[in-house]
C-alpha cells in the first residue's frame, strides 16, 4: 500500500518525538520477535563466556540498556537472575512495568538514556540489544557509551550487545514501505538509507482508532557503523572482543550478516 493511500488528504499529522504513540503498540509490531530464543542465545553465550550460574548465591547480576518494553529483561529475571534495566522512553518504561507487574523477582526498571553515567553500582554482565547501539549517532559518543558500559562491568565482566549491518539496510530498507493493521491501530513504516551517510531512517505514521482523523508521525534514525569501527571504539573503551555472531548463529559474521553480535570483556 502506497502512503498516499494510507495517508488520507483529511488527516492531521501530527509529528512526536519517537516512541511517544509507538511504545503503544510495540509488542504487537514486534510479535514476530522470538524474544524466547534470543533469550537463549544471550545466556548461552554468558555461560560460555564465564557467567556464574543463576542457581549461585548472591545471583549473578545483569543490566540491559535500551530495554524497550522489558521483553528480554523479564525473561531473563524469569530464569532467577538479577536484573535492572533502563530505556530512554517514559512510555517504554511504562509499558515494561505493567509487564512485570505480577512476575517474582522482577526486573527494576528506570528512566535513563545511553549516557547516563552509573551510581558505583557493577554488574557480571550488561547487555544492549536488538540494534539499540545503532541508534548513537555519532561514533564518539559510540566509544563514550562502551567506556561508561565497561566502567559499571565488574572486572572480568561481560558485554553482549548487537549492530545491523549496511548488507541490512542495503537488501532491506533502503526504499521499502510497510503497512501494517493491528488491534486498535494501524501504522505505516516508510525506510530509506543513504549510504554515505551511514544514516538509515524509518519514519512511522501511527493511526489509533481511539483518535480518527489523527495521524501520528515517529523517525527514527540510526547510523550504520562499519564492523571495523564498532571493533575500534571497543578497544579503545578497554576491552577484549571474546566473540562475534552472525546473528543468533555461533559463527562468525560474513558479507551478507544482516546483524552481528559482540561479546566483549573488560580488561
Amino acid at each position: 500500500m502506497s502512503g498516499e493511500s494510507f495517508r488520507l488528504p483529511d488527516d492531521r499529522l501530527i509529528e512526536v518525538e519517537p516512541y511517544r504513540v509507538l511504545s503503544g503498540i510495540y509488542d504487537q509490531v514486534m510479535s514476530h520477535v522470538d524474544y524466547s530464543a534470543w533469550t537463549d542465545f544471550v545466556l548461552d553465550v554468558l555461560a560460555d563466556h564465564g557467567l556464574p550460574s543463576e542457581f549461585g548465591e548472591p545471583p549473578p547480576t545483569l543490566l540491559e540498556a535500551a530495554c524497550g518494553t522489558g521483553s528480554t529483561a523479564i525473561m531473563i529475571a524469569l530464569r532467577g537472575y538479577n536484573v535492572d534495566a533502563f530505556d530512554g522512553s517514559p512510555r517504554m518504561i511504562a509499558a515494561a512495568e505493567a509487564k512485570a507487574k505480577s512476575i517474582p523477582g522482577r526486573p527494576r526498571f528506570k528512566v535513563a538514556d545511553f549516557m547516563t553515567r552509573g551510581t558505583g553500582k557493577t554488574y557480571d554482565a550488561i547487555l544492549c540489544l536488538y540494534d539499540s547501539v545503532n541508534y548513537i549517532s555519532v561514533e564518539r559518543s559510540l566509544g563514550d557509551f562502551f567506556k561508561l558500559v565497561r566502567d559499571q562491568m565488574r572486572p572480568g565482566g561481560l558485554f553482549l550487545f548487537d549492530v545491523c549491518t549496511e548488507y541490512n539496510s542495503l537488501r532491506h530498507f533502503a526504499g521499502v514501505e510497510q503497512v501494517e493493521y493491528l488491534k486498535g491501530a494501524s501504522y505505516q513504516r516508510v525506510m530509506s538509507y543513504d549510504p554515505r551517510a551511514g544514516i538509515q531512517r524509518n519514519r512511522f505514521f501511527i493511526r489509533l482508532d481511539k483518535s480518527p482523523g489523527d495521524v501520528y508521525v515517529e523517525q527514527h534514525i540510526q547510523k550504520i557503523y562499519s564492523l571495523e569501527t564498532v571493533r575500534r571504539q571497543i578497544a579503545r573503551a578497554g576491552m577484549d572482543i571474546a566473540e562475534e555472531t552472525d546473528n543468533l548463529i555461533r559463527k562468525p559474521p560474513h558479507a551478507e550478516s544482516t546483524r552481528v553480535h559482540f561479546l566483549c570483556k573488560r580488561k
